[in-house]
């Protein structure tokens, strides 16, 4: 088999499609201030800048649902992701832009991970430019799951240099990358505890599948402790360190991403099927050629085979879980898994690239990324039109005269995005739109009950999160008699696709055109 360090035209252009995402990415950033932080950026990000800005650890904004967190010390998730983001915005600032470029950065050590994972187990080019295509489904950077998702790359890639072939065939095992896997796994589940476990299940199925085939021993040991020491560091902080564990505990009571054990609606369903569709084809690719017969024996299983059934195999997890279990929104962990899972299955069979079936089968994952890319298109085109119509200056600068004319101390229902600029007004009550009040899940319309609780002067909204949560809510104080006066203003003079029911759930948050609200209290 040849090496994927031969120097071929093959070898060098296998980062062409990968590189070509990640320079739309940067163009899109650039030009457009895409893609818009959603409501979780401020949750992750508010207690470093409130730190740097004020000199304490906490997320002021998430007070009312989180007291711990908002209040005494943040603790709501695993620290590492703060960690980096603390040295990062010590030196680029507090603001949205600041958070953005991080994330764009981040992406781009991923996506150069997944490039030395490919090339390692020697993936044809064609094949890893359509999996590259994948990449298009990953449209949102903000949360700690873009540095575990680094981290987690890292971990394939020292597990798979344990398992590659050189030119000489398999290789013995290489102990010292085992260790070094499981290092980054365990980061990963410091940064965040779902991608932790995605990795985890992926690193597992690698060690399983190279043991099986290779007949070689199990490495019982660092695969052992890959699954212990999170449970040690979790129990250590649980001991040592009291007030984390319970902020963390009040966070993980009530999060939104566990559901419980249910049956997903159709909406869940299409969710998990529009974000995950190559894992699902390459899933379909592996059980086509095991029915034809041509998969290979045990012994000949190639290290791309093994890395993309143990990637299929962990993407189907996850999505099984994110259907019966976790929220269907969690689903886009598993979208990282797709560029190796539909690369290294199209490239392990060997077809002949100029077969009809090839050409067939190409052609059809195309069609899957065009469908997991909807939403990378949206923001291509209708995207770019809501930031010549709104900017990302314009906004902030919105943002801050009405920021400006409230009177302390408040309160203001502020949207993630905007978080950035209402920190650096610590006389303002300043209120995370997602965490105004105490979040009982299953309960519907909470909006209301915060609001009449809250009593805000002013909501400052995002066009997705006014349309996706708050308008039902303003629509019931404007219609109670004796209830608030409501005063409303739309910046967006082109109307986005968040205010279309249809098309909030497929092109969301692609306006940084605030709608602000006024309200009367009597």
């Amino acid at each position: 088999m040849a090496s994927a360090h031969t120097g071929t035209v093959r070898s060098r252009v296998s980062w062409l499609g990968i590189a070509a995402v990640f320079a739309w990415k940067v163009v899109l950033l650039a030009l457009t201030a895409q893609p818009v932080p959603a409501n979780d950026a401020f949750f992750y990000d508010g207690a470093v800048v409130n730190y740097l800005l004020h000199g304490r650890y906490v997320n002021p904004s998430l007070a009312l649902a989180l007291p711990i967190s908002g209040t005494e010390v943040f603790s709501a998730y695993p620290p590492l992701y703060q960690a980096v983001l603390l040295a990062w915005m010590s030196v680029f600032g507090t603001s949205a832009m600041s958070a953005m470029v991080l994330h764009l950065v981040l992406f781009g050590l991923y996506s150069a991970t997944l490039v030395a994972i490919l090339r390692r187990v020697d993936v044809p080019g064609w094949c890893v430019n359509i999996g590259a295509a994948f990449l298009l489904v990953i449209t949102f950077h903000d949360r700690p799951d873009s540095l575990a998702h680094v981290l987690g790359a890292l971990a394939t890639y020292c597990i798979v240099r344990w398992c590659a072939d050189d030119d000489a065939g398999w290789v013995a095992p290489r102990y010292v990358w085992l260790w070094l896997a499981t290092a980054c796994v365990t980061l990963c589940f410091c940064t965040s505890l779902q991608v932790g476990a995605v990795y985890l299940c992926l690193c597992w199925f690698i060690a399983l599948g190279y043991a099986l085939t290779r007949r070689v021993a199990f490495p019982i040991l660092p695969m052992a402790v890959m699954v212990l020491a999170p449970l040690v560091l979790a129990g250590a902080v649980a001991a040592a360190y009291p007030k984390l564990w319970a902020g963390f505990l009040e966070h993980a009571r009530i999060t939104p991403s566990l559901v419980g054990v249910h049956w997903p609606s159709l909406n869940e369903l299409l969710k998990v099927v529009r974000t995950v569709p190559g894992v699902a084809g390459a899933c379909i690719m592996v059980a086509l050629v095991g029915m034809r017969g041509k998969l290979p024996s045990r012994e000949r299983l190639s290290a791309a085979w093994v890395l993309g059934i143990a990637a299929v195999a962990t993407g189907l997890v996850v999505a099984a879980v994110c259907t019966f279990f976790w929220s269907a929104n969690m689903i886009s962990m598993a979208a990282y898994l797709q560029p190796i899972a539909v690369s290294c299955v199209l490239g392990a069979p060997a077809w002949q690239s100029a077969s009809p079936s090839a050409r067939n089968v190409r052609t059809v994952f195309w069609a899957l990324a065009l469908i997991g890319s909807i939403r990378a298109l949206g923001m291509s085109t209708w995207g770019v039109a809501c930031a010549a119509d709104v900017s990302y200056s314009e906004a902030l600068r919105i943002v801050r005269a009405e920021l400006a004319k409230t009177h302390p101390p408040g309160p203001v229902v502020v949207s993630s995005a905007y978080l950035y600029e209402a920190a650096r007004r610590p006389e303002l009550i300043c209120v995370h739109s997602d965490w105004a009040g105490k979040f009982v899940k299953g309960t519907p319309n909470q909006e209301v009950s915060w609001l009449f609780e809250l009593r805000p002067q002013k909501l400052i909204l995002t066009q997705f999160d006014y349309y996706r949560r708050y308008r039902p809510a303003i629509e019931v104080l404007a219609a109670q008699r004796g209830g608030a006066q409501v005063r409303f203003i739309n910046a967006a003079r082109l109307r986005t696709p968040d205010s279309y029911p249809r098309w909030q759930r497929v092109v969301q948050h692609v306006s940084w055109a605030p709608v602000v609200i006024e309200l009367t209290w009597p």
